[in-house]
């Protein structure tokens, strides 16, 4: 008997496994419909969001009202909703913070917490068996979540208009060097490029902090990165073949609401999907435990269930992530009845003959497949004999590793009971 821990590379395999498993959760965790909820309170809160960091902009942070008008109205999404420099007119009108704007701002983050609350809940739904939070703390969550969020745009903006404003001045029109600064970072491209930046930093934002389970900072980076980029893959491509300007001004209108409500729904359809992923990146090792334990026998050919089989038959991750794997030749014994009972194993290769005191009476276990798990849960020693028929690798799984599988996947807890009810 051999122990074999050389980490094997990641494979396609590993990849078609995550994205197999993301896409798993995210039907069973009915995130179509989480989407679909998310879409219509974005809908809802999007003008009390943006009148809530014009609010800020102007009479906080005493930005310039022109600036603040020029910067939103080159933004071609905002006027399909309201009208930024009469927003901008209206709020700079009022002459003192009174009662009422402490009101109307309240009131408009009550508005604007329904979407932060519909995101709060999606993200819930994905992590709720990792991150449980009480009601009362999820909501004060929430809510520092939206004031982070609404800051940092708010923040972002100020920024940006002050540059614009510094670079102006006289003093700075004297050095040709810094024309690159006019002609790309205050450009108008680069406005149009804001609302992406945005959609990126909080997107990173609320992966890092609504998941609960403490994601790598890294990993909310490149979810972030990947979820934006997808939708704008995704709005190009429609848009490419969805051209509205053809039809007249009733159809035109239409159109245009269609297309915003088709883009707002697979954002979050994407950001929703990625956020998933992060969570199968997470705990990638107990989810492929849950699916080699509950692997199908080998059925009828080019079947769901063979084609799921051939998927998750090669566990390479699993191997590499320092699970202890076991090479074992012909005839050799892997552990003998009456044996302590600590750990379950797992058949990555060849097959094990199971007998107790009968040779002749015995099953044979095949690729894919597990045995020892019985006295594993049960800690009692082993009631039959393991031997390889012919030259077999095996992956031994420790009782605490086990253990968990059997908490957080219901559908291992059964094959369990089922198989140590007999000795119950």
């Amino acid at each position: 008997m051999r122990k074999n821990r050389e980490p094997k590379k990641i494979s396609a395999i590993t990849i078609s496994q995550s994205l197999f498993l993301t896409l798993k959760y995210f039907l069973q965790n009915r995130l179509f419909s989480y989407a679909s909820a998310c879409s219509f309170n974005f809908l809802f809160s999007f003008i009390p969001v943006f009148t809530m960091i014009i609010i800020i902009l102007v009479r906080i942070l005493h930005a310039s009202p022109d600036a603040v008008s020029s910067i939103l109205m080159s933004i071609p999404e905002l006027e399909r909703y309201f009208n930024p420099e009469s927003a901008v007119e209206k709020i700079q009108s009022f002459q003192t913070f009174s009662s009422f704007e402490f009101i109307a701002v309240a009131f408009i983050f009550w508005m604007a917490r329904r979407f932060f609350a519909s995101i709060s809940d999606s993200m819930q739904n994905i992590f709720h068996e990792q991150a449980e939070r009480k009601a009362l703390i999820n909501q004060i969550f929430t809510l520092l979540i939206e004031v982070t969020i609404i800051c940092t745009v708010s923040v972002f903006f100020f920024l940006y208009l002050s540059l614009k404003t510094i670079t102006t001045l006289p003093f700075f029109l004297r050095f040709s060097q810094l024309s690159f600064i006019f002609n790309s970072v205050l450009s108008t491209n680069f406005v149009q490029l804001i609302p992406n930046i945005v959609i990126f930093i909080a997107i990173v934002i609320i992966y890092k902090l609504m998941a609960g389970t403490k994601p790598a900072t890294f990993l909310c980076i490149s979810a972030g990165f990947f979820c934006t980029l997808s939708f704008w893959i995704f709005r190009f491509i429609i848009h490419l073949f969805l051209n509205v300007s053809q039809y007249n001004l009733i159809y035109g209108v239409l159109s245009n609401v269609i297309l915003t409500l088709m883009d707002i729904f697979f954002f979050f359809t994407f950001f929703l999907f990625f956020a998933q992923y992060i969570f199968t990146y997470q705990f990638f090792n107990e989810l492929l435990l849950g699916e080699l334990y509950l692997l199908p026998t080998d059925q009828k050919r080019l079947s769901p269930y063979s084609l799921k089989r051939m998927l998750f038959i090669r566990p390479d991750y699993f191997l590499a992530s320092g699970s202890e794997s076991i090479k074992v030749r012909s005839g050799e014994t892997i552990f003998n009845m009456g044996d302590s009972g600590n750990d379950a194993y797992y058949v990555s290769k060849g097959s094990v003959k199971i007998f107790s005191e009968n040779p002749e009476d015995y099953t044979i276990v095949h690729r894919g497949e597990f045995f020892g798990e019985t006295a594993c849960i049960m800690s009692q020693p082993r009631k039959f004999t393991a031997q390889a028929v012919i030259d077999a690798e095996i992956v031994k799984i420790d009782s605490e590793t086990f253990t968990f599988l059997l908490h957080q996947n219901h559908d291992a807890a059964k094959k369990v009971l089922k198989q140590i009810s007999p000795f119950i």
